[in-house]
């Protein structure tokens, strides 16, 4: 009888164990960037224009992440060339990874602009409570 009961509950726990991971999948970048967006339009209580505005600038970086996603691997195949052949380029790699560096301050430096621009849009108000979620 306590062996039955075990048993029961034993099996109920991996089963419910199961459906929660099952739920707990992982998110696609743009529904990840999608609920940044609504969460940033709901928290500062964006008007009309101010969310076409922030909708531009995720179409935006979206474009621009897969555009350096598709740089990604071309970059990763030069330098598993670079690991098979009996001596390593230093300037090939130096080369590569300069590469990327340009590629990472070209979206800081988009990411600055855009923030600014987003910043003039925003209401004293919507100003404090920014500064207040980043606090």
């Amino acid at each position: 009888m306590v062996k039955k009961g075990l048993t029961i509950v034993l099996v109920c726990v991996f089963v419910s164990a199961a459906l929660l991971f099952s739920g707990c999948r992982s998110q696609s970048p743009d529904h990840k960037v999608e609920f940044m967006v609504d969460y940033i339009a709901e928290t500062l209580d964006l008007n009309d224009e101010q969310r076409a505005q922030l909708d531009g600038i995720k179409e935006e970086f979206i474009a621009k992440a897969k555009e350096m996603h598709a740089q990604k691997e071309a970059m990763h195949a030069e330098f598993m060339a670079e690991l098979r052949k009996e001596e390593i380029d230093q300037q090939n790699l130096k080369g590569l990874i300069d590469q990327k560096r340009a590629q990472i301050d070209e979206m800081i430096d988009l990411a600055m602009a855009r923030l600014v621009e987003f910043h003039k849009t925003l209401s004293p108000e919507q100003r404090e409570k920014l500064v207040a979620k980043v606090e």
